[in-house]
């Protein structure tokens, strides 16, 4: 396992989308809208849990996005939320980092069991590594913002 470095810009635009879908009062058609400009990229979004740092806290968030790499490559991205206007409630993203491993070994995840708990989470997931079509079970551990690791269990 290993500590991962911070995103690049490429994820800024999906990641400010998805933010604005985490605002807790989006009017109807302020949701159509967003829901409209979503990327069929995104396969799935998922929150995992909350986070705690100092005095900051929020929730955290997986993301996990299609790639246009002929064998189905994925790409899994953790996403750190907080309140950024206390006055409206409106969410923002604290930080956001990719999994590369997922892309890198060839993961096509399957299937995943969040737990969630008081310092972060921890997320299990199912996979099948492209190619060989072995199934492999892996463990991502969330903390707060910039804290997470990545390995495949035995």
């Amino acid at each position: 396992m290993r500590r991962l470095a911070p995103v690049t810009r490429r994820f800024a635009s999906v990641s400010l989308l998805l933010a604005a879908l985490a605002a807790p009062a989006l009017a109807q058609s302020d949701a159509g809208r967003a829901l409209s400009s979503l990327s069929p990229d995104v396969l799935f979004v998922r929150a995992t849990g909350a986070w705690v740092s100092g005095e900051r806290q929020g929730s955290t968030r997986i993301v996990l996005l299609r790639t246009p790499s002929p064998d189905g490559a994925q790409r899994l991205y953790v996403q750190w939320l907080a309140v950024i206007d206390p006055a409206t409630g409106r969410t923002g993203t604290v930080a956001t980092e990719e999994i590369p491993e997922v892309f890198d070994w060839r993961v096509g995840i399957e299937d995943y069991r969040v737990e969630p708990d008081g310092a972060g989470s921890r997320v299990l997931i199912d996979g099948r590594i492209i190619g060989s079509g072995q199934s492999r079970r892996y463990l991502l551990t969330i903390g707060p913002p910039g804290d997470v690791t990545f390995g495949a269990l035995r």
